[in-house]
């Protein structure tokens, strides 16, 4: 089952599945698996970042992949992220992981801890702002809120859209 994609810079294509992580070039598939270094093979998010990094969020723990090697990535205490279920760059090349031990952004130098509440989704607008979806007080409930944690009232919201003229739609 596919989980995640995600086209590079080249061209390539990124599948995330519960089996490993998969490059397609248009011609031939190669496969990336825990034998190869990847962190687990239930692959929940992959991007590339600006500098040609591929940071993957997997059910185990977070890795990034520089074309030869996979780097399991932890917080400052050395501790890895738990089930990382989504990955984005911002527009200032920051990079945001979500999932069980919340959100944290990491600088290009170090990690910064925004919430301990956990994160399934990650989005930053056009403005700039980072949205997030958060498990709220109810099991099985999720909060949309911005990176300054203020809430939207309705807590059932597991899809973000944005369309420029007609605004932030939630499903």
């Amino acid at each position: 089952r596919v989980t995640n994609v995600c086209e590079d810079k080249t061209g390539n294509l990124w599948f995330g599945t519960e089996s490993g992580a998969s490059c397609y070039d248009g011609i031939s598939f190669r496969n990336f698996t825990t034998e190869e270094g990847l962190a687990n093979n239930d692959v929940n998010a992959i991007i590339e970042d600006k500098t040609g990094k591929f940071w993957f969020g997997t059910r185990g723990h977070a890795c990034y992949y520089d074309g030869e090697t996979f780097t399991k990535v932890t917080n400052e205490e050395g501790a890895p992220f738990e089930n990382v279920r989504s990955i984005i760059e911002d527009k200032k090349g920051n990079i945001w992981l979500g999932g069980n031990d919340g959100l944290w952004c990491y600088d290009g130098r170090s990690f910064t801890n925004i919430t301990t509440n956990f994160v399934g989704y990650i989005y930053e607008d056009s403005k700039g702002n980072i949205w997030t979806s958060s498990e709220g007080a109810n099991a099985g409930f999720w909060a949309l809120s911005r990176y300054n944690e203020q809430l939207l009232p309705n807590k059932i919201s597991t899809a973000i859209r944005i369309k420029e003229e007609e605004g932030m739609l939630f499903g």
